[in-house]
C-alpha cells in the first residue's frame, strides 16, 4: 500500500554490514533480540563543523515508528561524545536536531508516552538543554523546526483545541480515539456521532496547526499563521517563513493533478499536505510572496574513502569535508568512528561509540545468492539465508518471502542482517528455527502491476533452483508475505498447491471492498480525517501502485480478476492471517478471506492484534506472534528441524 514517509529512526546503510556467519558455539537469534539492538540514527553537523549531534536508539518496547533515541553531541576537536538529551524516563525519545546558523545552538524534539512533542534548545558548552514552554510540536514526517536566524526558531505546533493525529499518536496511543468514543457510549451522557461529508457545504474548519516563531534568548513567542499547515521553510535571508497550506478541493481535482503531472505522488502530496505555498514576513507578520528558493544545507563535499575498518561505511560528512563519521555493524557489535576534524588529516580516526557487543555470542545464518531463469528466458537473482550451522548438501525446509516488484542484484539484502529494523517477520528468526529463507525476484508489468498470474513466473523457478541446488526440501516449502507480499501470498496460493503452509500479514484480498473501506488508522481520526485517507486509497488503486486505471464501477472485471478473495475456492494451503486492527490495509480484508476459508472448512488461523497498525511492533505482541508462527509452522510443515540443523 501507499507507504507513509514517517521514519524517525534511521538505520542508514548499517543494516547490510553484517555477513551472516556460522559458528559451533553460542545461541541463535531470538525474537527479543530485535528489541535489544541499538542503532545509529540521524546526525546533524554544526555549520562550522566543530560539533555534530547523533541519535542513538535505546532498547524499547517498539520495533519501529517511535523515535526511542538519546541525542549525543560530539566535540570534533576533542573527540568527546556526551548525551545532551534528558535522561528522564518521562521521555520516550529525542529526534529531529537542527543547528542554528551561528553553530552556537541546536534545537531538537522529544516525545513522551502521551504523544506530546516538545521542542528543546541546547547551547554548545552548556550542561542541560532547555525546553521551550507551551509548545506541542507537530511531527508527522515533515520538519517542524527551522531556524529563522541564530536566535529565532520557527516551530510548527498543534493549535489550542486541535484534535491531534498522525503516526506518533497512533503508535503511542494505540487508537485512543475509539477507546474514548466507547467510554462515552457506555456513559450515555453525550452523542457519540462522527460526521463525514462529501460535496455540498464543507464542514467548519477545526483548530489544527499554528506557526510560531520563538526568540530563544528572550523567550517571547509570536504566532504567524494558523490552519492545516506543513513543510515549513525559511528564506535564505531569513526574511520570511514559507509553508504549505492544505485547502480542501474537489476530489476530481486530485485525479486531474495526477494525470497532468504524470506522477501520482504529486496528488498524494496535494491530498495530505496541500498545494497552496504561502509565506509570512517574520518582522511584520504580513503575507508575502513565497521566496523562489529556501535555505538549504550545503551539499556534503566528496572526500577520499578512508575507512577505519574494512566493513565501515561513511554515514555523514562535515560541511567543509575535513571530517566524517563512519559506522559498522559486525560480528562483535556496532561501532562509530570520527575521521579527521580539529586540524587532523582524514586518515586520523578514533572510535567514539561501541555497543551491541552481545551480538558476538549469537549465531546467525549464512547468505548466498542464487541465479535462476524465468519461463520467458529472463535471468534473475534470488537470495538464500541458510540456517546457522547448515551443513552443505543437507536439505532443509524453506520459507519463501515474497514482495511484488522487488528485484535483487549482487548486494546481500539488508533484511538478512540481524541489525535490520522494523520487520517483525525477521529472516534471521526463521533461520534460527532451522528454515532456509528464500527471497525471489518478482518483476511486475508496469502496465498491469496488480496482475496475479505473473507472480508465478518470479517465484516458482526460484524455488525450483533452491531444490535443484540441494538446499530446499521439495516437500516442505512455505510462503510468507507482508502488505503487498501478503497480497502476493494470497494470490499465489490461489494458483498453486505446492506450498505446505502460508502466512500472510497486513494483506489485502478484495480490491472492490478495499476501494471503499476506511483506513484503520483514519476511521476514528487517529491518523487524520477519514475523507483524506479515502482519496488516497482511490488514488492508490486507480493511479498508484495497483495501477487499475479506473474505479470499480468503470472497470469491474479488472478489480475482480485481481482479487485473490474471488479465487479462494482454489486454496488448499493452510493459511495463517495476521492483522493489526488499526492497519491502513483494513482488517476487513483478512476477515473476508478467513470467512471464505471458514465456509469451505479449510485450515486457517486469523490473528488480530488490537492497537497494531501495518506491522506488529509492540514487544509483547511480537513475542506472541512468533510463538504462534513457530507452532503454526511446526503443525503445517511437519516436525521442527533437528537441533543439528540449527
Amino acid at each position: 500500500m501507499h507507504r507513509v514517509a514517517l521514519v524517525f529512526l534511521l538505520t542508514l546503510a548499517l543494516v547490510g554490514d553484517v555477513t551472516a556467519r556460522q559458528t559451533s558455539s553460542g545461541r541463535v537469534f531470538a525474537p527479543d533480540d530485535m528489541f535489544r539492538v541499538r542503532r545509529v540514527g540521524a546526525s546533524a553537523w554544526a555549520p562550522d563543523g566543530r560539533n555534530v549531534v547523533i541519535e542513538f536508539s535505546k532498547p524499547s518496547r517498539w520495533l519501529a515508528a517511535v523515535p526511542t533515541n538519546d541525542i549525543a553531541a560530539l566535540d570534533v576537536a576533542t573527540r568527546t561524545l556526551r548525551i545532551i538529551s534528558s535522561r528522564s524516563s518521562e521521555y520516550v525519545g529525542f529526534f529531529g536536531a537542527v543547528w542554528a546558523p551561528d553553530s552556537r545552538r541546536v534545537a531538537f524534539l522529544s516525545v513522551d508516552a502521551a504523544a506530546i512533542v516538545r521542542a528543546w534548545i541546547w547551547s554548545v558548552g552548556s550542561t542541560p538543554p532547555t525546553m521551550i514552554p507551551g509548545i506541542d510540536a507537530q511531527a508527522d514526517g515533515d520538519p517542524s523546526l527551522a531556524w529563522v536566524d541564530s536566535t529565532r526558531l520557527a516551530v510548527l505546533a498543534w493549535d489550542e483545541g486541535a484534535e491531534k493525529s498522525g503516526g506518533l499518536s497512533i503508535s503511542l496511543l494505540r487508537g485512543r480515539n475509539a477507546a474514548d468514543d466507547w467510554k462515552r457510549a457506555m456513559d450515555g451522557r453525550v452523542p457519540t456521532v462522527s460526521v463525514m461529508s462529501s460535496g455540498g457545504k464543507p464542514l467548519p474548519e477545526a483548530p489544527s496547526a499554528r506557526l510560531v516563531v520563538v526568540d530563544v534568548e528572550s523567550g517571547t513567542q509570536k504566532t504567524l499563521a494558523r490552519g492545516r499547515l506543513s513543510r515549513i521553510t525559511v528564506a535564505p535571508d531569513g526574511c520570511c517563513v514559507g509553508f504549505l497550506r492544505n485547502v480542501p478541493a474537489r476530489v476530481a481535482s486530485y485525479f486531474e493533478l495526477a494525470t497532468r503531472a504524470g506522477d501520482v505522488d504529486a496528488a498524494y502530496l496535494a491530498v495530505t499536505r496541500g498545494t497552496s505555498r504561502d509565506a509570512i514576513d517574520v518582522r511584520t507578520g504580513t503575507t508575502v510572496d513565497p521566496p523562489a528558493t529556501s535555505r538549504r544545507s550545503p551539499a556534503s563535499p566528496a572526500i577520499p574513502a578512508t575507512l577505519p575498518a574494512p566493513d565501515a561505511r561513511r554515514i555523514a560528512t562535515a560541511p567543509a569535508g575535513d571530517a566524517a563519521l563512519y559506522a559498522a555493524n559486525g560480528e562483535d557489535g556496532s561501532r562509530v568512528w570520527i575521521a579527521g576534524g580539529g586540524g587532523r588529516p582524514l586518515s586520523s580516526t578514533a572510535e567514539i561509540w561501541r555497543d551491541n557487543e552481545w551480538m558476538r555470542d549469537v549465531r546467525t545464518g549464512r547468505a548466498q545468492s542464487l541465479s535462476y531463469v524465468t519461463p520467458d528466458g529472463k535471468t534473475l537473482t534470488a537470495w538464500l539465508l541458510l540456517p546457522p550451522g547448515h551443513v552443505a548438501g543437507t536439505r532443509v525446509p524453506l520459507i519463501t518471502r515474497v514482495y511484488p516488484g522487488t528485484v535483487y542484484d549482487s548486494t546481500t539484502p539488508a533484511a538478512f542482517s540481524p541489525y535490520f529494523a522494523g520487520d517483525f517477520e525477521h529472516a534471521q528468526l526463521f533461520a534460527a528455527l532451522g528454515y532456509a529463507v528464500l527471497l525471489p525476484s518478482i518483476p511486475t508489468n508496469p502496465d498491469d502491476p496488480s496482475a496475479l498470474e505473473p507472480l508465478m513466473a518470479g517465484v516458482m523457478p526460484a524455488i525450483d533452483a533452491a531444490v535443484s541446488n540441494g538446499i530446499a526440501d521439495p516437500k516442505r516449502i512455505a510462503i510468507v508475505g507482508q502488505s503487498g507480499g501478503g497480497f502476493a501470498t494470497l494470490g499465489l496460493i490461489t494458483q498453486t498447491n505446492r506450498f505446505r503452509s502460508a502466512i500472510a500479514s497486513a494483506a489485502y484480498s478484495n480490491l472492490v471492498s478495499l476501494y471503499g473501506t476506511f483506513y484503520g488508522t483514519y476511521r476514528y481520526g487517529d491518523g487524520g480525517r477519514p475523507e483524506i485517507a479515502q482519496v488516497l486509497r482511490m488514488l492508490q488503486l486507480e493511479n498508484g501502485f495497483m495501477g487499475l486505471g479506473a474505479d470499480p464501477w468503470t472497470a469491474p472485471a479488472r478489480y475482480r480478476n485481481n482479487s485473490p478473495l474471488l479465487r479462494a475456492d482454489k486454496v488448499e494451503t493452510p493459511l495463517m492471517l495476521i492483522k493489526g486492527d488499526l492497519d491502513w490495509v483494513p482488517v476487513q480484508q483478512a476477515e473476508e478471506f478467513f470467512t471464505a476459508l471458514l465456509r469451505r472448512d479449510k485450515r486457517a488461523v486469523f490473528l488480530r492484534y488490537a492497537g497494531e497498525v501495518h506491522g506488529i511492533i509492540e514487544r509483547q505482541n511480537v513475542l506472541d506472534v512468533w510463538r504462534r508462527m513457530t507452532d503454526w509452522l511446526a503443525e503445517t510443515m511437519g516436525p521442527a528441524p533437528s537441533a543439528a540443523a540449527r
